[in-house]
């Protein structure tokens, strides 16, 4: 009796871990970048929104590109469209908080 294919052969398991580490590590990049201002605000430079942009709009689109082979287009197209979102979204808070921090001074 054969098995019904519960199994993954050894080479599509690491596939599989090694996109799962892509996803979470691009994810983790993207959410580290919206949260730069903060860190240029420690620094006592002046927040910037050019270099980050550019950052994380390549960290998305190239973590689509390495991931297109587990999901379909329109996954792809969420997942480069989330990850921008997620990243203007907390560069925008942060950016607010250290623009309010520095007001108090």
């Amino acid at each position: 009796m054969t098995s019904s294919g519960a199994t993954t052969p050894p080479a599509e398991a690491f596939y599989s871990v090694r996109e799962h580490l892509l996803f979470g590590f691009s994810w983790l990049l993207v959410m580290a970048i919206g949260l730069l201002p903060i860190a240029e605000a420690v620094l006592n430079r002046s927040p910037s929104i050019t270099m980050p942009a550019t950052i994380a709009f390549f960290v998305a689109v190239g973590s689509g590109i390495l991931l297109r082979r587990r999901y379909s287009w329109i996954g792809l197209v969420l997942h480069i469209y989330g990850q921008i979102a997620i990243w203007l979204s907390l560069s925008a808070m942060s950016l607010a908080i250290v623009l309010f921090a520095m007001g108090k001074r």
